[in-house]
């Protein structure tokens, strides 16, 4: 009976707390917003020079930038492979580079990525990250799990993870895709027109993590909204205003998380939200409800962004290059081809954030302890170093898996044969029911250092007269 209050007690104080606190960062989202604050991005649609000679030329954190920032990432790999940005943070670009670090998870940690992306001049890393755990132990904010943790405890993680996300059950859930991907596409094929990421692009894969979680599918817009407004946190390019109130969604959303977590864990399932109850009522490993339901609020975030962002890259490429439709309409085994070469030439995240534990140097460029590092896997996906003619889309490059945008070594995403499969699915079935694709309209990226998203994506077609089984 003690435990029993003791846990109801805990959560009590959470929903409490959680209501102050998003309480009050509305209020000083409010307050900054009326005061002048110069936005790290000053321009919506300056383009960058086709041949930067500095860093500053570029000027990598505008949003004119983000559109196409390849010619950047070439001039960093070449003369800055070490840079540190204005806000402090030091970008890596060279793909051995890259692998190094990402195998040395001594020296460079996975862990509070939450505080890195946002951190003011002056502000000390460790000092936040004391603030933030405080919040992590009181379940406010999610604790380091999975992508954001460290080993021992990764490994555990891992393990727990692999369980839920292995080849075998991957496989088992094909037809459920296609029959998902089938329903979806067949209202649409009459109209010959769509906006391809709100119409298609962000549903699939937010429906299909929903639904493997074990959620309310009715609850899929406000689950979103929450992923968007999170992801934004790690953008690089928020005011004060616009991060508070992105924190207010984050906090939100981690206490839907909870709610729906202790509903299922006194009978716990068989799905992924069950399995993660079950785990962490193991008294043998350090994975407990906080890491659990972290996980859920990990897994949907993944899940609902990274799979839509290479599909629409994925339909974007198909359509400017009409040869490659063509070739994969003779042989379909060549979608598996052009989705990793559209992994590599547009990652999803363009990269990931690590800090640093010790005093270390790369490319003689100190980086003292607790340094901020990104990963720019995006630049290493392009490095002439590994890969031959990076910039162009070649079907069966001879190492074109060995691309970074699912990461590299401990912390290589679990669900990249899951987005394989969707993308996958989905592409074949284009290629397969309609004809004369084409562009209508704008195609602007999302302003960000972190992930590569398109904001739009308006195609017309016609719908294919052979095939009559979708519809």
């Amino acid at each position: 009976m003690s435990g029993m209050l003791t846990v109801d007690l805990y959560h009590l104080r959470r929903r409490l707390l959680k209501g102050s606190i998003t309480q009050g960062l509305q209020g000083y989202a409010k307050v900054r917003a009326l005061l002048p604050e110069q936005r790290v991005s000053q321009s919506t649609h300056r383009a960058p020079p086709t041949h930067p000679t500095t860093p500053e030329d570029f000027r990598p954190l505008e949003t004119g930038c983000f559109q196409n920032p390849y010619a950047f990432y070439r001039m960093l790999r070449d003369e800055y492979p070490v840079y540190r940005l204005r806000n402090g943070i030091y970008c890596i670009s060279r793909y051995d580079d890259i692998q190094t670090v990402s195998r040395d998870t001594n020296t460079f940690s996975s862990e509070h990525q939450g505080v890195i992306a946002n951190l003011k001049p002056g502000q000390d890393l460790l000092q936040q990250v004391r603030r933030f755990e405080k919040m992590t132990a009181l379940g406010i904010i999610p604790a380091d799990v999975l992508a954001t943790s460290d080993p021992p405890q990764h490994t555990v993680e891992r393990k727990i993870g692999h369980t839920s996300l292995n080849a075998h059950f991957v496989k088992s859930l094909e037809p459920e895709v296609e029959k998902l991907s089938t329903n979806m596409l067949a209202p649409l094929l009459d109209a010959g027109e769509m906006e391809f990421m709100q119409a298609f692009g962000w549903r699939l894969p937010m429906v299909l993590i929903i639904r493997l979680l074990g959620l309310p599918e009715q609850d899929f817009t406000k689950i979103k909204k929450w992923c968007v407004d999170t992801l934004n946190s790690q953008n690089g390019i928020q005011t004060s205003a616009e991060l508070a109130q992105s924190y207010v969604s984050a906090i939100n959303f981690l206490d839907y998380c909870w709610t729906q977590y202790l509903k299922v864990k006194t009978n716990p399932g068989n799905n992924l939200m069950g399995i993660l109850a079950k785990s962490a009522d193991d008294a043998a490993t350090p994975f407990d409800d906080k890491k659990a339901v972290s996980a859920i609020f990990q897994l949907l975030i993944a899940g609902s962004d990274s799979s839509a962002t290479t599909m629409g890259n994925a339909l974007k490429l198909l359509i400017e290059r009409l040869d490659l439709q063509e070739k994969m309409r003779a042989d379909p085994a060549l979608v598996n081809d052009f989705i990793e070469e559209v992994f590599r030439l547009e990652s999803a995240f363009q990269g990931h954030f690590r800090w640093v534990t010790k005093d270390t140097a790369l490319h003689g460029v100190q980086l003292p302890r607790g340094s901020r590092i990104f990963l720019m896997w995006a630049a290493g996906n392009r490095d002439e170093r590994f890969f031959e003619n990076p910039d162009e889309l070649i079907l069966g490059r001879k190492n074109g898996k060995k691309h970074l945008t699912f990461g590299h070594g401990l912390h290589a995403c679990l669900g990249r044969e899951l987005a394989r499969m969707e993308i996958r699915i989905v592409l074949q079935q284009f290629l397969t029911h309609t004809r004369n694709l084409h562009i209508t309209g704008e195609t602007p990226f999302v302003a960000s250092m972190f992930a590569r998203t398109l904001v739009t994506l308006p195609i017309r077609f016609e719908r294919a007269t052979k095939p009559a089984a979708l519809g």
